[in-house]
């Protein structure tokens, strides 16, 4: 008997200890777990936070990755904008320059068709005048030359003429080298030969003109210049016709 209330005793005790325990002891385990859901909360916030962090951070990334592209993409139409200005203002400025210049042919022009009107001349007249004015410095230009020609040869002929009064023929010499047959005159009876001066040619050096390894004439040389030499043909050696090409040897 005395057994079973002790056991009974010792049980209460037992409860009334726990009692005080989880009377003493549960607000601090509660404590306890609500601390640990408040971190827990705060940590899936930071996580949260994390995330949203890392994603504005990309999405940051991206618009400064575009907004560099379109910097970059707008700086080179800056830039073709500028050389598209240069080029316009150089074609502004060559356009300018005509117009200026077209401007002083017209006011020149508007003189030139004033002093005309003051001269009496119809416009139409002008243009006739113009051109008579451009043949006859043509036609001049051309006595020019021929008078020329005909100088060269009345001192060639005056010198034949010399030489034939004085009744003594020169000395002749053999041409230095072949020559060719540039020009052929029939009617004054000499020719052009492609070898001057430089070749060692003087006046009174005759050659045997040759074609196919026949004989054609025999010529003397009368006129020199640095790369030509004229040459009359010899009484007595004209035995064929003389043509552009044919060979000049020396005869001996």
């Amino acid at each position: 008997m005395l057994l079973r209330v002790l056991l009974i005793l010792a049980i209460l005790a037992g409860l009334g200890v726990v009692g005080v325990t989880q009377f003493k002891v549960r607000p601090h385990i509660q404590g306890i777990i609500d601390d640990r859901i408040a971190h827990s909360n705060r940590a899936d916030k930071a996580e949260l936070d994390l995330r949203n962090t890392r994603k504005t951070l990309k999405d940051t990334q991206i618009t400064l990755t575009n907004t560099i592209k379109q910097l970059n993409q707008t700086r080179n139409e800056l830039t073709a904008a500028k050389a598209q200005i240069e080029t316009e203002q150089k074609r502004a400025n060559d356009l300018k320059q005509t117009l200026d210049k077209t401007r002083e042919d017209l006011r020149s022009a508007q003189q030139e068709l004033t002093a005309w009107k003051l001269l009496g001349i119809p416009v139409e007249q002008v243009v006739l005048i113009i051109a008579s004015e451009k043949k006859l410095k043509a036609d001049l230009e051309a006595l020019e030359e021929e008078k020329k020609l005909l100088k060269t040869e009345i001192d060639r002929q005056a010198k034949i003429i010399d030489e034939f009064m004085r009744g003594r023929e020169d000395k002749e010499f053999p041409l230095p080298k072949v020559a060719k047959v540039l020009a052929v005159d029939p009617k004054w009876n000499f020719v052009i030969l492609d070898i001057g001066t430089r070749q060692n040619v003087t006046n009174n050096c005759v050659g045997l003109v040759s074609r196919d390894g026949k004989l054609i004439a025999k010529v003397k040389v009368t006129s020199v210049q640095p790369d030509r030499s004229i040459a009359n043909v010899k009484p007595g050696w004209n035995l064929g016709e003389i043509m552009e090409g044919d060979l000049v040897l020396p005869p001996f």
